[in-house]
Order: C-alpha cells, then structure tokens, then sequence
C-alpha cells in the first residue's frame, strides 16, 4: 500500500508553520526556496542591514540599463536573474527635513510622473535599538508585467537612508513579509 501526501493539506500545513518560525536569523521559505539572509554594513560601516545571501552586487552594466540616470541609487543588490533588487541611498539631510513630509513629496511626484501606480500601503516602522522608517508600497506597469515596489525612509543621525525594494508583483506577496524585516532593522552604527 502506497501513502499519498494530500497536494491541498501539505502546503497549508507548511504555511501555518513558516508564519511561526521564519525570521532574518532564521531564514524565510520564499518561493519554494528557504532564503537565508547576512548582515552586512553599507556607507563606510555606518548603517547595518540584512541582505539575502543569495544576492549579489549589481554589474555596473547592469545598473545602467535598469537605472538609466544619474539618480540611480548608490547600492544595488539583486539575485541572480535581476528580477528582484534591493537598494540602499544615503543622503545628507542639510535642511533637517522631515522624513513623513518627503514621504508625501515623494508620493506625489510619483503619481505626477506615473499615471499608471497603484499605491498599497503606508506605514511607520519603529523598533527598539533601530532606524525608524517611513515606507510605502505600490505597483507600477512594466515591460511585460506589472512591479512592486516597496521603498522606505529614515533617518540616521544627519543623513537620510532610502531603501528600495521591487520584484514582479506576482512575486510581492513571498517576499513582503521579509522585506519589511529587513526594512524594520536598519541600524546606524554610531562611531
């Protein structure tokens, strides 16, 4: 007698116990794929961040066609098919500028520029010990499907840290939790 592993059970069984289990230390199953994940500090060792392990530092040639401009941000991490990237900018914050107010301004400018972005949600991140961040979500049209974006911003001491996250929207659900993990755990090395 052969046994037969229900197709419908499993998956919701593994669902139920990845929800209690997953974490940035841990690892998260994202995709069919356990995702692990690393610490690395960025702009001279002053902002601590976890990054997938599986990713990798953009190729220069790379950027240039995905980032076109001048503006593109200065870290870009993605996995090997450059289908999902995680960026990191850090700014001077000269004129003290409130982080909720360049939210609104940036939000703005991007439906201004974008008659096509489907806003999601917005929220604050605010945990013990780390940067807070001000983030929002949306869906943009692509080339041949639509992208998530997911972009967060904080401050850390006179600077402003701006985190960017996007992928296919069909994969923004597998990767949201996690991504706001890391976004929630930004931390400004104090020297």
């Amino acid at each position: 007698m052969k046994t037969h592993i229900d197709e419908k059970v499993v998956p919701i069984k593994l669902t139920n116990e990845i929800d209690y289990t997953m974490s940035l230390d841990t690892g998260y199953y994202i995709l069919g794929s356990l995702e692990k994940f690393v610490i690395e500090e960025i702009f001279n060792q002053s902002i601590s961040v976890y990054i997938p392990s599986s990713f990798i530092d953009m190729p220069d040639e790379i950027k240039a066609i995905k980032y076109p401009t001048n503006f593109r941000p200065e870290i870009i991490k993605t996995n090997l098919v450059g289908d999902i990237n995680l960026s990191f900018s850090f700014f001077e914050d000269n004129e003290d500028v409130d982080i909720e107010t360049l939210v609104k301004d940036f939000k703005n400018l991007l439906s201004k520029t974008n008659k096509g972005v489907k806003f999601l949600d917005s929220t604050k991140l605010k945990k013990e010990g780390y940067i807070e961040m001000h983030c929002f979500d949306f869906i943009l049209p692509g080339i041949d499907e639509k992208i998530y974006h997911m972009i967060g911003m904080g401050k850390a001491g006179r600077k402003i840290i701006q985190t960017i996250f996007n992928c296919s929207e069909s994969s923004a659900n597998a990767w949201k939790k996690a991504v706001t993990d890391i976004f929630q755990t930004i931390e400004f090395i104090r020297k």
